[in-house]
C-alpha cells in the first residue's frame, strides 16, 4: 500500500514539476525581459511555455504507462466515438446555453442592457477566413496543448487517490496556478482590456474543472471531448464579448450547476451508474 502511495506520489508530482516547470522557466523569460507576449520574440517564449501540460502529458504517460500509455492517450485524443452523443451535446452546448442563461439574467434583473459587445463578433461572422483563424488561435493558444496534460494525464492520477470531485477541485488548482506569469507578462490580457478579476478567473478554472470531469467520466475518459469544452469555454467569452456583469452571473451560474451536478451524480465518480472508467496503467 505504501509502495502504490509513493508511486502516485511520484506520478503526480513529477507530472506537475514538468508542467510548470518548464512553462514557468520560458514565460519568467518573458516577465524578466518584459518583451511584449504577443511580439517577437516574447511570443516565441509564450509559445514555448505553453506546451508544458502537452509535454507533461506525454512524458509522463510514456513514463507510467509505456507505449500502452501512449497508445492510450493518442486514441483518447483523436476518436469521438468515445463519446456518446447526448454526451457531445452537453460538450458542445453547456457552456452557450448557461452564458445565454447568464445575458439574459443580466438583462431581466436590469443589471446591464448590453449583455456582451457583439461588435467583433459581427466582424467576424462578415470575415469566414478571418473567423476561421479566430478558431485556430483560441484553439492553439490553450485547449489543445493544455488538455493532453490536464485531463489526459493528471486527472486520471488524482482520481486514483481522490474522489472524482477532490480530483477536478484539486486539477482546478494546478491549473490555476499554471496561469500566474501570465498576469504579469506585458500585453498578454492586451485585447480583454487588462488582466481578468480574480475571484472569476478562478470561478472560471477551478469550478468549471468539476465540470470537465463530469463529462469525463461519462465519455469514456475522451481528451478529445475536454479540448472541444475548453474550446467552447474560451470561444464563447472571447467571440462574444461578455460585459463583467454577465461574467459575474455566469460565475455564479457556474458554482450553483456545479452544485447541482455534484448532487445529482454523486461526489465519488460524478456518474449515475456509480462507476467510472479506469486507466489502463
Amino acid at each position: 500500500m505504501e509502495r502504490r502511495l509513493g508511486r502516485r506520489n511520484r506520478d503526480l508530482w513529477g507530472y506537475l514539476l514538468f508542467s510548470h516547470g518548464w512553462s514557468w522557466f520560458f514565460w519568467g523569460i518573458v516577465v524578466a525581459t518584459g518583451w511584449e507576449a504577443f511580439s517577437y520574440p516574447g511570443v516565441v517564449f509564450l509559445v514555448l511555455g505553453g506546451t508544458g501540460p502537452m509535454l507533461g502529458g506525454i512524458v509522463m504517460s510514456w513514463a507510467v504507462g509505456g507505449r500502452a500509455g501512449l497508445r492510450d492517450l493518442g486514441r483518447r485524443l483523436v476518436d469521438p466515438r468515445l463519446v456518446p452523443a447526448r454526451w457531445w451535446a452537453v460538450t458542445v452546448l453547456f457552456v452557450p446555453a448557461l452564458t445565454a442563461v447568464a445575458a439574459g439574467l443580466v438583462v431581466g434583473l436590469g443589471l446591464s442592457s448590453q449583455p456582451a459587445d457583439l461588435e467583433g463578433a459581427r466582424e467576424l461572422l462578415a470575415s469566414p477566413e478571418s473567423l476561421l483563424a479566430f478558431a485556430a488561435f483560441v484553439l492553439v493558444l490553450g485547449p489543445l496543448p493544455e488538455e493532453i496534460g490536464w485531463r489526459g494525464f493528471l486527472l486520471d492520477r488524482c482520481q486514483r487517490r481522490w474522489n472524482a470531485t477532490v480530483a477536478s477541485l484539486l486539477v482546478g488548482l494546478a491549473w490555476l496556478t499554471w496561469h500566474a506569469p501570465l498576469f504579469a507578462m506585458v500585453g498578454y490580457f492586451a485585447a480583454a482590456g487588462g488582466p481578468p478579476e480574480p475571484v472569476r478567473f478562478a470561478v472560471g478554472i477551478v469550478i468549471a474543472s468539476v465540470f470537465y470531469t463530469w463529462i469525463y467520466n461519462n465519455a469514456s475518459r475522451s481528451v478529445l471531448a475536454a479540448i472541444v469544452f475548453h474550446f467552447t469555454q474560451n470561444f464563447t467569452g472571447q467571440f462574444f464579448d461578455l460585459a463583467p456583469e454577465t461574467r459575474t452571473v455566469q460565475s455564479f451560474l457556474f458554482v450553483v450547476v456545479a452544485v447541482v451536478v455534484v448532487a445529482r451524480w454523486g461526489p465519488t465518480h460524478l456518474r449515475r451508474d456509480g462507476t467510472r472508467p479506469e486507466p489502463p496503467y
